[in-house]
C-alpha cells in the first residue's frame, strides 16, 4: 500500500528503469520491469532503508513469527545483486475466482494483506502467515488460495504469483512452484502521460486501501491441458479431466498494461467442477488435448481511505479465472526420447497416469491475441484428472516418458 507523504522529499523516477528480480517459492526466479511508485523510502547513499514503523500495523512482521516461511527468496537490483536491507515485501490474499468470476469490467475488488518482511542486507526475505483463518475465507470451492508476493524498491516493484492450498487443519501449504521455470519481463518505456505520478513519494500505512479492477473479460482461452504421444501403430490415448481437478495456469504482468507488454510471472490455480473426456482414441504422432478458460485483465491501485483522489494504478496482471468446458484436439510433433526412458508395452496392455504432475507446457494458455503473448498450462494428475495409454495391438511396443523412465512426471511416449 502506498500513499503520498509530505514528510520526505519527493524523489523523481525516469521512464524507463531497469529490472527488478525476485526469487521466491523454492528458488523460483522472476525478473520484470520496474517504473512503478516505490514504497520504501530511499536514503541519500541510492538504497533504501525500511518502511515506518506503522506500515501494515494489522498483521506482524514474518521476522516476528515462528514456524517455516510460506515463501521465501531474494530480491535483486537491476544489475543482480541483492538490494539493500529495509525494502517491504508483501504477500496479498486474492478473493477466490468465483468472486472474479462474478465481477462486471469495472467492478472493483480489495486485495488482503496476509504477511508483511523487509529484506535482509544480503537481499532475502521470508514470509510467513499470522492468521490462516483469514486467508482460509479467501479460499476457492475447489480449496486453493491464490496468492502474490510484491516487493518494492526505489527502483520498482517486483511482483510472484502462486497458490496454496488449505489443509484439514485450516493452513496454507507451499504449491510446488519450483516446478515453474524463470521468466524475464522486460521493463516497459512508459509516457509522460502514464497514470501514476512522475514524482512520487510513498510509504505503506495501514489506513492505506489497494485492490484491483478488472478492466477485461477474456473468454475462450484455448488451453492445453494435456499431451501424449505416438510414433508406432496399435496406440490409443484416454484423457480426463474430472470434477474435483485442478488446473495451474499462467499469470502475466505489466506495468502499462498494454498490448504486448505482458510477461510471465507466477501461476494461479483453477479448479475443475465438471467432467470432460477425451475418450479413447486411436493416437498417431502427437496429441494435444485443448478446452477453454476464462481469464480476466486486472488494474492494481492503492489509495489512501482519507484521499481517494490520490488512487494510483501501478501495474496490471491477467490472470485465469474459471474452466469454461469443453474440448479439442490438435497435434505436435512428438520429441525425442532416449531408449534408457523406455520400458516393455506389451500388446492389450495400458498405463494410467493419476498421480504426478505433468509438464509445464509454457504457451499452453492462447492469450496472444488479446494480449499478444501466451503464458503456462498445467495439470496435476490426481484420481481426478486421468491420462491413460493403450497398447491395443498384439505387437510389444515400448513406452516412454519424456522426461524419464513412463512413471516420471512428463509425458507418455509410444515406441516401437
Amino acid at each position: 500500500m502506498f500513499r503520498d507523504s509530505p514528510t520526505f522529499p519527493s524523489r523523481t523516477f525516469p521512464s524507463r528503469l531497469g529490472d527488478i528480480a525476485i526469487a521466491a517459492v523454492l528458488g523460483t526466479a522472476l525478473a520484470f520491469g520496474a517504473t512503478l511508485p516505490p514504497t520504501a523510502v530511499a536514503d541519500d547513499s541510492g538504497g533504501s532503508v525500511a518502511a515506518a514503523d506503522d506500515w501494515l500495523t494489522e498483521i506482524p512482521l514474518s521476522s516476528e513469527l515462528p514456524g517455516a516461511p510460506l515463501v521465501s527468496g531474494t530480491l535483486d537490483d537491476a544489475s543482480g545483486g541483492p538490494v539493500a536491507a529495509g525494502n517491504p515485501i508483501v504477500l496479498w490474499g486474492w478473493p477466490s475466482n468465483e468472486v472474479l468470476e462474478a465481477m462486471a469490467d469495472g467492478d472493483s475488488v480489495n486485495l488482503i494483506p496476509l504477511g508483511k518482511a523487509l529484506t535482509t542486507e544480503s537481499g532475502e526475505f521470508a514470509l510467513r502467515v499470522d492468521d490462516d483463518s483469514v486467508a482460509e475465507r479467501l479460499a476457492g470451492d475447489g480449496g486453493a488460495v491464490n496468492l502474490e508476493v510484491q516487493a518494492w524498491t526505489p527502483e520498482g516493484v517486483a511482483s510472484y504469483s502462486f497458490s496454496s492450498d488449505i489443509t484439514a487443519g485450516g493452513e496454507l501449504t507451499a504449491d510446488s512452484a519450483a516446478d515453474v521455470a524463470g521468466v524475464e519481463l522486460v521493463t516497459d518505456t512508459v509516457a509522460d502521460t502514464a497514470v501514476f505520478p512522475r514524482d512520487v513519494t510513498a510509504v505503506f500505512n495501514k489506513t492505506d486501501v489497494c485492490g484491483a479492477t478488472k478492466k477485461a473479460t477474456y473468454r475462450d482461452v484455448d488451453t492445453i491441458v494435456g499431451r501424449m504421444y505416438s510414433t508406432t501403430s496399435g496406440i490409443k490415448s484416454y484423457f480426463s479431466l474430472r470434477d474435483g481437478a485442478e488446473s495451474t495456469l499462467g499469470v502475466g504482468v505489466s506495468v502499462s498494461g498494454a498490448y504486448g507488454s505482458f510477461e510471465q510471472s507466477g501461476t494461479s490455480s483453477v479448479a475443475i467442477d465438471d467432467t470432460f473426456t477425451w475418450d479413447k482414441k486411436a493416437l498417431n504422432g502427437g496429441r494435444q488435448f485443448r478446452t477453454d478458460f476464462t481469464y480476466g485483465k486486472f488494474a492494481h491501485w492503492c489509495y489512501p481511505v482519507s484521499s481517494p483522489s490520490l488512487k494510483r494504478t501501478y501495474k496490471y496482471s491477467v490472470k485465469p479465472i474459471t474452466w469454461e468446458g469443453g474440448g479439442s484436439y490438435a497435434t505436435e510433433t512428438p520429441p525425442a526420447v532416449g531408449s534408457g526412458n523406455c520400458r516393455p508395452f506389451a500388446g492389450g496392455t495400458s498405463q494410467e497416469r493419476k498421480t504426478t504432475r505433468a509438464t509445464t507446457t509454457a504457451t499452453g494458455a492462447k492469450l496472444s491475441s488479446f494480449i499478444g503473448v501466451n503464458l503456462s498450462s498445467q495439470v496435476g494428475y490426481s484420481s481426478d484428472a486421468i491420462a491413460r495409454i493403450y497398447n491395443d495391438g498384439s505387437v510389444q511396443r515400448r513406452i516412454c516418458g519424456t522426461n524419464g523412465v513412463p512413471t516420471s512426471p512428463g509425458r507418455y511416449l509410444a515406441k516401437n
